[in-house]
């Protein structure tokens, strides 16, 4: 995962992957078909991954549901802090780079962050009953939109090498956008 964050899925042969993972040169297709198959078993490994991240953030019910969403998308900009604002999302990398190419892949990217934003609109109807966010608000597109902007401000993050759009992002939603009280 750590070399297809890094390089990107086509620039990453099966060798360089199979080196990296210090595994015989002819064990790769004895675990995957092709190497489309590898990426669908690196989306569901990384899925897995920020799921296991998000869970316990999204579902503790202490904190009121706008809390939790930004702390889930601060929680992911320490991430990317931690790679010194380098390697991003590779769900975001490979939507960029793949979802053109293979139609498994894009099925699979899309039901990735399909999951995602189901769990944030869930989050932002709870807001809604709050009276946190305006009731003529769709929370699902919502969702759909702090996904998409988060995934830009990555983007404009990994060519800046900064994290300076992310912070701008959670200021824009959380501090200018949200408080409707």
């Amino acid at each position: 995962m750590d070399i297809i964050l890094s390089k990107g899925f086509n620039a990453t042969g099966v060798e360089a992957i199979l080196k990296q993972a210090n595994v015989p040169k002819g064990s790769f297709y004895n675990f995957f078909s092709s190497k489309e198959d590898f990426g669908l078993a690196i989306i569901d490994r990384y899925s897995a991954e920020i799921d296991e991240i998000l869970h316990p953030i999204y579902h503790d019910e202490l904190s009121p549901p706008l809390e939790r969403i930004k702390k889930g998308f601060e929680t992911l900009i320490k991430r990317f802090e931690g790679n010194d604002c380098t390697k991003g999302c590779l769900i975001g990398n490979l939507s960029l780079e793949m979802s053109d190419q293979y139609e498994n892949v894009r099925h699979r990217l899309e039901q990735s962050l399909r999951g995602w934003s189901d769990v944030l609109t869930i989050l932002l109807h709870e807001a809604q009953k709050d009276n946190a966010i305006f009731s003529e608000v769709d929370p699902e597109i919502l969702a759909e939109n702090l996904i998409s902007s988060f995934q830009g401000a990555l983007l404009r993050s990994k060519v800046k090498k900064s994290s300076g759009p992310l912070h701008n992002f959670i200021h824009l939603y959380f501090d200018k956008f949200f408080p409707l009280r």
